[in-house]
């Protein structure tokens, strides 16, 4: 499993590139998004891309820092990134 942790907003091309590449490859991937990166939430391109992703997380104390409209994925924790990094066999951050 490939898993994409996003912390910078500024990469929303390369980021619905890697997932539409993952779903034309059908390799399983998972996106975990904190800091900055939950801006890109905000975007439909990226929303549409998730869809391909086996999990979407957002860290719920940086959208909270963001948005007070509710998160378009699932809410978690560093914990949940760990958990992730823990399942995952490739790694990318942006």
């Amino acid at each position: 499993m490939l898993l994409i942790t996003v912390s910078h907003s500024d990469s929303q091309i390369l980021v619905t590139g890697l997932l539409n590449a993952c779903r034309q490859q059908t390799t399983a991937v998972s996106i975990f998004f904190t800091g900055q990166g939950v801006k890109m939430l905000n975007n439909d391109r990226v929303l549409a891309a998730l869809a391909c992703a086996k999990e979407s997380i957002a860290c719920a104390e940086s959208w909270s820092d963001w948005s007070e409209a509710g998160c378009p994925v699932t809410e978690g924790s560093q914990t949940d990134h760990s958990r992730l990094i823990g399942q995952a066999t490739h790694l990318v951050g942006f």
